[in-house]
């Protein structure tokens, strides 16, 4: 699905001026929830991602790379609860420059835009086992519980020759469930 997401991308980048793609990225470590071996984890999806506006009025010809990284709550229910800045890997520390306040903030305004399905962590009886490895939470005997989770998104924003372009990638935040 990335690799679909960033070939549509590529393509958006060659009739317009910005454009967003997304990859997951692997938390550096930290704390996580055990799942029993009846349990299945299903991560949140997004349903609506409006990406960042590139700062500034004008596209300029002077070359632009910032990599600026935020930190998403979303509720058991899905909903984006809260988004601050995320600076603790080397790629995230450029965002903590307060020359990229303009940019930390179109994250920001954005993200607060998102809305997702809720994650979930979905319990089977041993008879449907064969239920959980195909992803497979619904029926009655399937209990569902919703929970709220923490994720990481980094966004690079890039000017070159007066075109503009915002790239998204995602992380599970240390902890993934909360």
């Amino acid at each position: 699905m990335a690799a679909l997401v960033l070939a549509v991308a590529a393509t958006g980048c060659a009739t317009r001026s910005t454009s967003v793609d997304h990859r997951m990225l692997l938390p550096p470590g930290g704390d996580r929830v055990e799942l029993e071996s009846l349990e299945l984890f299903v991560m949140p999806i997004a349903l609506a991602s409006p990406e960042p506006v590139f700062p500034g009025a004008e596209a300029t010809a002077a070359a632009v790379e910032v990599e600026i990284c935020a930190e998403i709550w979303l509720s058991a229910e899905g909903d984006v609860t809260r988004v601050a800045p995320f600076h603790a890997t080397p790629e995230c520390a450029q965002g903590a420059d307060p020359a990229m306040r303009d940019y930390a903030r179109a994250v920001g305004d954005a993200l607060q835009r998102w809305e997702f399905t809720p994650a979930m962590i979905c319990e089977f009886p041993p008879q449907l086992l064969a239920k959980r490895d195909e992803g497979d939470c619904r029926g009655s005997e399937v209990t569902v519980r919703r929970v709220p989770v923490r994720l990481n998104y980094a966004f690079t924003f890039s000017s070159r020759d007066g075109r503009r372009r915002v790239g998204v990638a995602r992380q599970r935040a240390s902890g993934g469930v909360e």
